[in-house]
């Protein structure tokens, strides 16, 4: 049986998915309307389906940001999802079939869309988590927010993301410090490992200005997206940019600081901790440019 108006199963399943009911991890903080509960493996969710979602919080999840059923980047997304799915569940997500899901999901229209791509393993029950496990696929869709969010103001906090390579469900340590940092006055929190060297932000990565060059942190932290091309971005452009280490303690010496994802691109960092960032910089405009210089694929 299917359960087409499953609005409160389907909010418990997307917030265990990782997901809010207005894009989720990684969304702009400007909300975007609400979209249906979505399909899984392009049909309507079952109650069996939105119950083990919601009460088993294991699984990972991808975003892609779509106009006219085109994305950037759609090679890195998909190995990853397969990546993510070998790793967590012992099998393989074809890439086709992910395509074709989205593009069933997407109208194809001048709307720029935020899908959110997320994998779950269709298991009965978790006694044997050694075995191969299907995977499903659980699709939501929203247009994009308009509005472009302000520059942040971030703290720093000590905090490592359990297999920082995975984009997993496991949002609870993120949204916790970026609760504690609004509480502080901020907008977001910024993770250092034990070390206190910079890795990530609560859902997006970071990057810094020293006044040649662009510096990206090499603590373990998630691969994503946005980051991925921007770098291919400033290959393509010419700006010079290096990798490596970088301790909290250094941030004094950068010219200026931003943060990507995949919603939102590339945006300003204003301040960390006590330390402020330009954020009318030329450099900001020319990053920008180099993300949204990469190709768009078509579905």
């Amino acid at each position: 049986m299917r359960f087409e108006n499953a609005s409160f199963l389907g909010r418990r399943a997307m917030l265990a998915m990782g997901l809010s009911a207005v894009g989720g991890v990684g969304a702009a903080d400007v909300p975007a309307p609400a979209p249906a509960v979505g399909r899984i493996d392009g049909e309507p969710p079952s109650v069996g389906d939105l119950r083990a979602m919601a009460l088993a919080n294991y699984g990972h999840f991808s975003t892609m940001r779509i106009r006219r059923r085109s994305v950037q980047g759609l090679d890195f997304q998909l190995a990853r999802l397969d990546r993510s799915t070998r790793l967590l569940f012992g099998s393989e997500l074809e890439g086709e079939r992910v395509r074709r899901l989205v593009r069933e999901a997407v109208p194809d229209d001048d709307r720029t869309w935020l899908v959110r791509i997320n994998v779950f393993p269709r298991v009965a029950g978790f006694a044997d988590l050694t075995r191969p496990m299907p995977a499903g696929v659980f699709v939501t869709q929203s247009p994009l927010a308009a509005e472009a969010p302000p520059p942040r103001a971030v703290r720093s906090v000590q905090h490592e993301r359990v297999l920082p390579e995975v984009k997993h469900v496991g949002t609870f340590g993120l949204f916790h410090h970026r609760k504690l940092a609004q509480a502080a006055g901020f907008d977001d929190a910024l993770f250092l490992d034990a070390r206190r060297s910079i890795s990530e932000g609560s859902t997006w990565n970071v990057g810094f200005y020293d006044g040649r060059r662009v510096v990206l942190p090499t603590a373990p932290a998630l691969p994503g997206g946005a980051i991925h091309l921007l770098r291919l971005g400033m290959r393509s452009h010419g700006i010079p940019f290096v990798e490596r280490d970088i301790r909290i303690d250094e941030i004094k010496d950068f010219e200026l600081a931003f943060w990507t994802n995949v919603p939102d691109t590339v945006r300003p960092l204003r301040r960390i901790d006590a330390t402020e960032f330009p954020v009318t910089h030329p450099l900001h405009e020319r990053l920008k440019a180099c993300y949204e210089s990469n190709e768009w694929t078509a579905l």
